[in-house]
């Protein structure tokens, strides 16, 4: 198990989890277990690649380690597959849990400052900064930015990658720093809008740029920051 922080989402209130000691004691749990990054673990005689989110899970070990009841575990982990909070891949051996949106609600805030300053490293070390930036390459042979591949990964709607990145060119000049856009992204993917409905009113990278969205003014800022931090 790897050490650190985990984030609970406040609204487990206003579903009632509180309410239920036992749910929210497993879910808990399948958050600690949960892996913050990708890694391989031997389980038996056997490899076993995991996600981010992901991790080996057994009902005999969960009702040990929870003191709940084997029939208790699988209530849980039913409800828990049903209302689409986690899924369960099993095997004749083993079963691996996977968080759902593991990295729109556990994202760390290290983990973007790492990437940043990993760009602006990668900067310093050449003579000629433009061309720095035109190094990676899609299948297409569209050429794009290492700053517009991370906007990109951090955005959570990844529809329309040309779209978005012909956006980008336009905005050339217009729109401000990578840390500046990938903090309003940040706090973006908590709002109430971008959060209904599984996301479906995101707007697409492409749109968001356009619309110089990074300006946005957010209602419920103030309890997000509350969340996030």
């Amino acid at each position: 198990m790897h050490r650190g922080y985990i984030k609970v989402w406040r609204k487990i209130a206003d579903a009632d989890w509180l309410k239920n000691h036992k749910l929210c004691a497993f879910w808990l749990w399948c958050l600690i277990k949960a892996s913050h990054k990708e890694y391989d673990l031997i389980v038996g005689s056997q490899q076993v690649h995991l996600l981010p989110g992901e991790f080996v899970f057994g009902l005999k070990s969960a009702s040990k380690e929870l003191k709940m009841s084997i029939q208790s575990i699988r209530t849980l982990l039913n409800f828990l597959k049903t209302s689409s909070n986690l899924t369960l891949k099993t095997t004749n051996k083993f079963s691996i849990i996977s968080i759902v949106n593991w990295n729109t609600y556990q994202i760390q805030e290290n983990e973007i400052n790492t990437q940043i300053n990993k760009q602006l490293t990668n900067k310093q070390q050449t003579t000629n900064n433009k061309q720095e930036c035109k190094e990676l390459k899609n299948v297409k042979n569209n050429t794009y930015t290492s700053e517009f591949l991370l906007f990109y990964n951090s955005y959570p709607k990844k529809k329309a990658k040309d779209d978005a990145y012909k956006a980008w060119k336009q905005q050339n000049g217009n729109r401000p720093s990578i840390d500046i856009l990938l903090s309003a992204i940040e706090k973006q993917k908590y709002s109430d809008d971008w959060l209904k409905e599984n996301g479906r009113f995101i707007p697409y990278p492409g749109t968001w740029l356009r619309s110089g969205r990074w300006d946005d003014e957010i209602e419920n800022e103030e309890k997000l920051s509350c969340e996030v931090n």
